[in-house]
């Protein structure tokens, strides 16, 4: 049976719930800056999740209102959108999942290397990872942003230039995703991965009818997991049950 060599995360929803309580706000007070009377309530943002990237959701949405901003204006708003959510990781609100900090150590002492592989910014994603762990040098090993690709996810092309770089293969790797478009890249990329449903998601079985396992955090000693599809012999994901799925 092949080992775990290397863990690819996700961020966004997946190690920390960015979206709701980061993205969204900072999209919200970007648009504010730009009069825009423009509001994203939870269940428009949720909708538009599943547009990678935040320029795509802002053109989706305008075109919605049947309204052409243009890449220009559109690129703006991202801009100050970005400065935004800058400001919100600066304030220390935004907080590791359950389990994370938990098995991103387990991980490190077992000397397995851990990347992450988002659609977010570079910029962003150092910025949240310092906020969260105070030896994220240490820790995390190397990252495919947006800036590295041309095509995001549910594209395979960052988990494919992942495993590249890290020079690891799909049978010694595993992915941890929170949502189906991430699902679905890692797959491409024929990984296993498992899912760690976002606290907004509900479980859809044929959305995710191949994923390795499904539960709804990583879970502690207080605070097990729930599982909704794939086996937990414990009550949280470790890095024995993830060697198990590398078949």
């Amino acid at each position: 049976m092949n080992k775990i060599k290397t863990v690819f995360w996700d961020l966004d929803g997946t190690i920390a719930d960015t979206e709701l309580l980061g993205h969204r706000i900072a999209f919200n007070k970007s648009f504010e800056q730009f009069n825009l009377d423009w509001c994203w309530d939870l269940k428009t943002y949720i909708r538009l999740l599943s547009y990678a990237g935040g320029k795509n959701r802002i053109k989706q949405y305008s075109q919605e209102l049947g309204l052409n901003i243009g890449d220009q204006m559109c690129a703006a708003i991202h801009q100050k959108k970005q400065e935004n959510y800058l400001n919100i990781i600066s304030n220390g609100v935004l907080k590791p999942r359950i389990g994370v900090s938990r098995l991103i150590n387990e991980f490190k002492s077992h000397n397995i290397n851990q990347w992450i592989v988002t659609t977010s910014s570079k910029k962003t994603t150092l910025k949240l990872i310092d906020s969260l762990f105070n030896n994220s040098n240490n820790i995390i090993n190397g990252l495919i942003t947006s800036d590295d690709v041309i095509s995001l996810k549910p594209s395979p092309e960052a988990y494919i230039k992942a495993m590249e770089l890290s020079k690891t293969s799909y049978k010694e790797s595993i992915a941890i995703e929170d949502s189906t478009i991430g699902f679905k890249s890692a797959k491409e990329a024929n990984l296993k991965c498992i899912i760690t449903l976002s606290p907004w998601m509900k479980y859809i079985p044929k959305e995710f009818e191949n994923a390795d396992l499904v539960v709804d955090h990583l879970g502690d000693s207080l605070l097990p997991s729930k599982v909704f599809k794939g086996i937990l012999n414990k009550s949280m994901v470790d890095l024995n049950l993830l060697n198990s799925l590398l078949k």
